[in-house]
């Protein structure tokens, strides 16, 4: 008999099984995530040789099996891999809580568009199948870059899109950017003068780096040409710092607004 069931285990039959459950109930980037796996031995004694997490979310990227480069696949990608200490024996039918907490990386995404983001909990045994568990989160904005949206909504933005897309980066080990597009409200100052801005956040504890796109109206025959020859789009990094973004949304606006004018006067 023991033989069998661990043949059975071998595939899964039997097996160890966990259950995550978190008692976070924001996830946000950069903070605490606390919480339980209730852990159920199977039909034999188990050991566990590693628990670990891995934060996990879906890009979109150009299919490399199409000429068309607006045809996409989406692949999956995992942000963060969480090792969670030591092995544990689990005897026949025994259950264990394993209490857990980590912090969210910086760099995970929000749960905006159509790109979901996972918790994956995963146990090595050696000579049977892996248990694991998925939860699917929901990741609410950094705050440096929280604050980044309440002053473009203060300028008169909205926001419009949001996706995951492939772009491999020198010194950047994610393949792919949260791209955020913003237009202006219809009664905004900058209606008349912008099409869109899109926004990449780099956030980390010292504040957050911003990669603007900037997508102004055409005006003129000059101005159109410029939008035919993409001339009209300026590609520009800034960096805001923790002590600037803790100045408060007026404090921030004020700077989009020089930033805008600015690029508005090239």
């Amino acid at each position: 008999m023991s033989f069998f069931k661990k043949m059975m285990a071998k595939v899964g039959i039997g097996n160890l099984d966990i259950d995550t459950q978190f008692h976070t109930e924001d996830f946000i980037p950069g903070e605490l995530v606390e919480g339980v796996i209730i852990a159920k031995g199977g039909s034999i004694e188990q050991k566990v040789d590693k628990i670990y997490f891995q934060i996990m979310t879906e890009y979109r990227k150009p299919s490399p099996t199409q000429s068309d480069p607006n045809f996409t696949v989406r692949e999956t990608v995992v942000i963060a891999n969480i090792l969670l200490g030591e092995s544990f024996v689990f005897e026949p039918g025994e259950s264990i809580e394993i209490p857990f907490q980590f912090v969210l990386p910086h760099e995970t995404p929000m749960s905006i568009g159509v790109s979901k983001i996972w918790i994956r909990t995963g146990m090595d045994i050696d000579n049977a199948v892996d248990p694991s568990d998925r939860d699917n989160i929901d990741v609410l904005a950094h705050p440096h870059t929280a604050v980044i949206f309440e002053a473009l909504a203060e300028l008169g933005f909205h926001l419009h899109e949001a996706e995951n897309e492939y772009y491999p980066q020198r010194n950047y080990y994610l393949p792919f950017i949260q791209n955020f597009e913003f237009v202006p409200y219809q009664n905004s100052a900058y209606r008349s003068s912008v099409d869109e801005i899109e926004l990449v956040f780099y956030p980390n504890e010292n504040g957050v780096e911003v990669l603007l796109e900037f997508d102004r109206k055409a005006r003129g025959f000059n101005g159109l040409l410029a939008e035919m020859l993409d001339r009209d789009e300026s590609h520009h990094r800034y960096f805001f710092s923790r002590e600037e973004l803790e100045e408060g949304i007026e404090a921030v606006a004020y700077q989009f607004r020089g930033i805008f004018n600015d690029l508005l006067d090239r």
